[in-house]
């Protein structure tokens, strides 16, 4: 069984991830359309809990560094993102968006809100309940996606020119 320690949580970052879906932390992939599970086996071990929440918060910087703390992204999806590796969409184009010039004052208001967390409840777990065991064999991938946390994130950047005088 998989210990806690070797769980690792991930943005999505505009990527699309459903459970039981494989992910590759390798190169920070996600392999869609092949999961470990039937349809019907994914559905009947799910938990839904509802998880409202909003946030918001001003963020004064503009550094890439800072950006990438605001979206939670860290470790080696942070080195992929700035390798290149890693293709970036939805919110997370906020990192692409930087200022013109330096006469360019910025402010950002960032807002975060989520409404459920979907799990699988691994009752199912075991190579003996794998409806695709071949994908062992195959080695493309080193996770299973078996909680989504769903939710949406924004940046509004307010940009003003100011004059050097």
């Amino acid at each position: 069984m998989v210990q806690r320690e070797d769980a690792i949580e991930t943005p999505a970052l505009g990527r699309p991830f459903q459970l039981g879906m494989l992910y590759d932390c390798r190169s920070d992939a996600v392999i869609p359309g092949i999961t470990l599970w039937d349809y019907s086996s994914l559905q009947r071990d799910l938990t839904i809990k509802p998880q409202p929440k909003t946030e918001s918060e001003i963020l004064a910087s503009d550094t890439i560094d800072d950006k990438l703390s605001a979206l939670d992204i860290s470790g080696s999806l942070k080195a992929s993102f700035l390798g290149g590796l890693v293709e970036v969409g939805g919110s997370a184009k906020y990192l692409q968006d930087t200022k013109k010039s330096k006469q360019q004052a910025r402010v950002t208001v960032q807002y975060k809100a989520t409404t459920r967390y979907e799990q699988l409840t691994m009752s199912h777990l075991g190579i003996q309940n794998v409806s695709y065991p071949d994908i062992f064999e195959k080695g493309m991938a080193t996770h299973v996606v078996t909680a989504i946390l769903y939710g949406a994130q924004a940046f509004f950047v307010f940009d003003r020119e100011v004059s050097s005088t």
